[in-house]
């Protein structure tokens, strides 16, 4: 019976048990069904509540970034120092994407251009010397990437899936018909350029001296029009009723937390 109690509300259609006949069953039973109806019915309670977003007390953040930094050390560091706050890190977009279409957080740590490609407006703007953005360049092996992009082949981590990323390229290069090779890790970039899978890579200026201490090629950066200018990490707070928790938790991180994210200040949105 109690089996078939469940079938019922797994199904979602609750449909009426078959009497039970009181008579064959020993003095005292009465109570104990009692117990058992009521346990069913709470527990199938829980089961036919739609999956809601955490408490105020709790929100959730998803991350997506670019970092120098593998996605647990990052996760670590970011649920030490934002009390209360529960921090999913992700290590590819594919996982990221799938996880915010259907695990409904209450806010995202991720750049600009992933908020824009989803509808979504920043709260509070990472920046670092005062500046909301930073300039991106193409790193090639011994000199700077000459010419158009056309027939090239461009490596860079995933951050916005296939479209949004030659999107992406696109349009910080003003450049077309290239050709992309997506990476899901920083760490995953310069052996594009060492198996000559890739004519160049297109990373934040800042990566540079990074790239430089894991590689004996000579890597060269070639500038881009108008800067070449991305904007540095934002929050987006998705559930208003956790809103001045998010922004008192991410204003409260300390200088070295920030450093490790690329920024150095939030700007309120």
């Amino acid at each position: 019976m109690l089996l078939a109690f469940f079938a019922t509300v797994s199904t979602g259609q609750m449909t009426a048990l078959p009497p039970t006949d009181t008579k064959r069953l020993p003095p005292g039973s009465g109570r104990w069904l009692l117990l058992l109806a009521s346990l069913c019915f709470a527990v199938a309670s829980l089961l036919a509540t739609p999956a809601a977003r955490a408490d105020a007390a709790h929100p959730t953040v998803f991350v997506l970034l670019q970092l120098d930094a593998k996605a647990n050390i990052v996760e670590k560091t970011l649920s030490d120092k934002l009390p209360g706050i529960t921090v999913k890190v992700f290590g590819t977009f594919r996982d990221f994407d799938t996880a915010a279409t259907t695990g409904n957080p209450d806010a995202l740590l991720v750049i600009p251009a992933l908020l824009d490609a989803r509808g979504k407006k920043a709260t509070l703007q990472g920046t670092r010397g005062g500046k909301e953005s930073e300039p991106w360049v193409l790193v090639s092996v011994a000199k700077p990437l000459d010419g158009p992009l056309a027939g090239k082949t461009i490596g860079m981590v995933d951050l916005l899936g296939r479209d949004g990323t030659n999107a992406f390229i696109a349009q910080v290069t003003k450049d077309k018909d290239f050709k992309v090779k997506r990476v899901a890790k920083v760490e995953d970039l310069v052996p594009l350029l060492e198996f000559s899978a890739a004519q160049a890579l297109l990373v934040p200026q800042a990566m540079l001296a990074g790239f430089a201490k894991h590689t004996r090629l000579e890597l060269k950066a070639r500038e881009l029009p108008d800067g070449g200018q991305v904007g540095l990490p934002a929050v987006a707070v998705l559930n208003p009723a956790v809103k001045d928790a998010v922004v008192k938790a991410f204003n409260g991180l300390d200088a070295a937390t920030k450093s490790v994210l690329g920024i150095d200040a939030w700007s309120p949105k």
